[in-house]
């Protein structure tokens, strides 16, 4: 046996061995990852670590990216696929590392949005997905320092982590090396995991029993756990790609908020306050340059991090008296000066209203009803908002409609992924309502309006959207067979 160690130029580093009597080449190690699952076909293989491919004596061989030629019959091997770097963090798709679109928290994606015109929603998908085994997904797409993409389905609840086998078209569970993923009871949404760069393969999951670093080897389809005490009781967030920080209650009476260095792990420095605040868990959490947000139904847990020494401070700043926070609705509203605003509910006074956040004395603005928004879109029945939303629309052609259109994603290229949901009532009694409904998903766009898909759904303003191989898809948990895609135009 022969054992060749390469660098590439990128930094990937691989370790092969070759049988001295057949010739052929086999991946020991490749950049930190190892050893290789026998279920990869050498094709697959090939793909995920940028080897090359040859026929010899009739079988297909492998042989390492920086060969050029094939050490049997000195031929001229095949170029490798190209590397090609995707992510998408769940919910929204984006990066919690800096992004030249948006905010993390909202609503917003990092990718263009764009649909062929031709759809219609009684049309079959361009794509399919097979279901993931029962359960309620998000899904994660990273090269997990790979040359590809890789997808996972991670179930919460379950503790549970599948990933997509592409050549087979199946879901194959990853399974824990030392200890299992413990579950989580976060809402459907208040959960979402962190991850300082989707390139490599660590992620953060908040569970019940403390923050989860996961180490995932994709070639062994496994991973390695490294638990963090303590019940999470909202999402972790990557603060400039340097810091993860999420709000826990350890043993005893003692809550804080998590703070651990992304660069070395072994550095964790708890932020404490009173656990009072953490009777509920956090609904939302926002992130801009200066401080980290989160929001529950008693109020903001705000981190405020210094101009020059980057210290964080934590304060707490309860809802004033009868405002109670309408989080059902969407995102709080960023406006252009970069004021963010949540709606909610004045229970003293009877009416909808937009409240500032991070301040001591909110301003507040009164609105005729409440509205859906994802960030910078917003909603009233079918009419899309021009200004901020507390603000009644000049015309509204459609103050007798009977659907709702909620927002659900929004893209750099201005447009909005929505759900349109038939409902005549008000807006209380679609959320606790547990019939289901016949719901158009809609790409509104600067040039028009599609309607690509339908589909009768419990709670349709719940479901997720991911980007994959530069197709969009749509998971519901009811849906029965299939996740169904459409291939993205590029804009």
């Amino acid at each position: 046996m022969e054992t060749w160690d390469l660098d590439y130029p990128d930094g990937h580093r691989e370790s092969w061995i070759k049988d001295a009597a057949s010739g052929q080449f086999r991946l020991a190690y490749y950049n930190g990852l190892g050893p290789v699952d026998d279920q990869y076909s050498k094709p697959e293989l090939a793909e995920l670590v940028g080897a090359r491919l040859c026929r010899e004596d009739d079988a297909t061989v492998l042989y390492p990216g920086l060969f050029r030629y094939s050490t049997v019959t000195g031929k001229p091997l095949s170029d490798p696929l190209a590397s090609k770097a995707e992510s998408w963090l769940p919910p929204f798709g984006r990066s919690h590392t800096a992004d030249p679109f948006g905010m993390p928290g909202l609503r917003q994606t990092h990718i263009n949005l764009a649909l062929a015109r031709t759809l219609l929603p009684e049309q079959d998908p361009g794509a399919l997905l097979p279901l993931p085994p029962p359960g309620d997904y998000h899904f994660f797409v990273g090269n997990l320092a790979a040359r590809r993409a890789s997808l996972l389905a991670i179930e919460p609840r379950k503790g549970m982590l599948y990933l997509f086998r592409d050549s087979q078209s199946r879901w194959v569970e990853v399974r824990g090396q030392h200890q299992l993923l413990p579950e989580s009871s976060l809402a459907t949404s208040q959960w979402s995991l962190a991850c300082p760069d989707a390139g490599r393969q660590q992620l953060y999951l908040p569970t019940d029993r403390g923050l989860a670093l996961l180490d995932i080897n994709i070639l062994s389809l496994s991973y390695d756990l490294r638990l963090f005490p303590g019940r999470c009781m909202g999402a972790p967030v990557c603060f400039q790609g340097k810091q993860i920080f999420v709000p826990v209650i350890a043993d005893g009476d003692k809550g804080g908020i998590l703070q651990i260095a992304t660069g070395d792990p072994s550095r964790i420095d708890p932020l404490e306050f009173k656990r009072c605040f953490l009777a509920e868990p956090f609904a939302a959490s926002l992130v801009d340059q200066r401080r980290i947000i989160w929001l529950n139904r008693l109020g903001q847990l705000i981190l405020k991090f210094d101009d020059t020494t980057q210290r964080p401070n934590s304060s707490f700043i309860p809802w004033p008296a009868g405002f109670q926070p309408c989080f059902q609705f969407g995102s709080p509203y960023r406006a252009r000066d970069g004021v963010l605003w949540q709606l909610g509910f004045d229970q003293a006074r009877g009416r909808y209203e937009y409240l500032t956040l991070a301040h001591n004395q909110p301003e507040r603005h009164e609105t005729a009803s409440p509205r859906f928004g994802s960030g910078t879109i917003n909603f009233t029945l079918e009419t899309q908002l021009r200004s901020h939303p507390w603000l009644d629309p000049e015309t509204v052609s459609d103050a007798g409609s009977r659907h709702i259109v909620a927002p659900l994603l929004e893209s750099p290229n201005k447009s909005a992924f929505c759900v349109r949901i038939p409902w005549n009532q008000g807006a209380d009694d679609l959320f606790s309502s547990q019939g289901k409904h016949a719901a158009v998903f809609r790409l509104v766009m600067e040039h028009g309006d599609i309607d690509f898909f339908m589909k009768k759904l419990t709670r349709p303003w719940l479901t997720r959207a991911f980007v994959y191989r530069h197709e969009l898809y749509l998971y519901h948990p009811d849906f029965d067979r299939h996740i169904p895609g459409w291939k993205l135009l590029t804009c």
